[in-house]
């Protein structure tokens, strides 16, 4: 009888062992990080985790058992650690980012090993034990236990939302009528690998360098920016372009009546971003954009008892800001 059990029960446990490997890998390393393992050498230890041939390497699969799942690691180092950006596609899908801040990478690599392991899990669609038939002649000592609720991969995106909170310093050329400096603060969310929203308010420090009139600007921004180079996990330039809207305040000075006046700013703001992680969460943020009011607002004084233009906002502007963002 035990005999029997062994036998039968054989197949179904060594199924996820012997089959054709279902999944395929390919691998790319960055300047730096030549030293991690390649793709054969990273396959060979994702099997050795798995404990079965779950795996293969390159774009094909065997002819009688097609590739199900395309698994890409993309390796990368600088002064921030070695990052590993996982990303599937087929009948399992998703993105996650590995990150390590020792000197080799023969941690991350343990890591990736481990992760596309769990995720493929090659016993999830094992066979379930077969019982054997009862001897003839001997009654079975108790009903056979009835099946098990067969196991379905985990099937959850490994993408994710990630907010951020960012804040950062800069400089105004042409959005007063001196060059300013400037305070940002925002918080966004990256909607995707290559997509990112941020809501925030900037303050340009008040220009008193004119001879007739004080002037400040505070405004609020909704701020879009797509992935144009790199890897989110690496150093990366996107484009943005965000909306404009705040006020404009003006005080007189220098007359007999210093009146203040405050009138609506409407801009448009484009121009690339280039971030550098260095280290764990966060990252230094350097922005450019050119500024294009929309509304060409201005102030006017009362000479001679008639109206004087004392300022009008420029055609063109623009800012540069350098900052430190946070993932949350």
């Amino acid at each position: 009888m035990l005999a029997a059990i062994a036998v039968l029960s054989l197949p179904a446990l060594c199924a996820a062992q012997t089959s054709a490997p279902r999944a395929s890998l390919v691998v790319t390393r960055s300047d730096g990080a030549q030293g991690c393992p390649d793709a054969a050498a990273l396959a060979e230890q994702v099997r050795g985790v798995a404990g079965s041939n779950v795996i293969g390497v390159g774009l094909s699969g065997a002819p009688s058992e097609p590739v199900e799942t395309w698994v890409q690691v993309a390796i990368s180092h600088d002064f921030g650690g070695y990052r590993a950006q996982i990303s599937t596609l087929g009948q399992h899908h998703g993105t996650r980012t590995l990150e390590d801040l020792g000197p080799g990478c023969s941690s991350l690599a343990d890591a990736v090993a481990v992760t596309i392991a769990i995720f493929l899990d090659p016993y999830a669609n094992a066979p379930a034990p077969v019982p054997p038939p009862p001897s003839q002649g001997v009654a079975p000592s108790a009903p056979p236990a009835p099946p098990s609720a067969k196991r379905t991969p985990h099937e959850e995106p490994l993408w994710r939302s990630e907010p951020f909170l960012e804040a950062s310093g800069g400089v105004t050329v042409g959005v007063l009528e001196h060059a300013e400096p400037l305070l940002n603060a925002s918080i966004g969310l990256h909607l995707a690998e290559r997509w990112s929203l941020a809501l925030g308010v900037s303050h340009v420090f008040t220009d008193s360098s004119g001879d007739a009139v004080d002037l400040s600007l505070s405004y609020g921004y909704l701020l879009g920016c797509g992935r144009a180079l790199g890897t989110r996990a690496g150093a990366h330039v996107d484009w943005c372009a965000a909306p404009l809207l705040g006020s404009l305040a003006g005080t007189g000075k220098n007359f007999s009546n210093n009146a203040s006046k405050r009138v609506p700013w409407l801009a448009v703001a484009v121009g690339p971003q280039v971030t550098f992680p260095f280290g764990g969460s966060l990252s230094w943020v350097l922005s450019g954009q050119g500024v294009l009011p929309l509304i060409r607002q201005g102030f006017n004084a009362d000479v001679a008892d008639s109206p004087a233009p004392v300022f009008r906002t420029a055609a063109v502007a623009g800012l540069v800001s350098l900052g430190i963002r946070g993932e949350l």
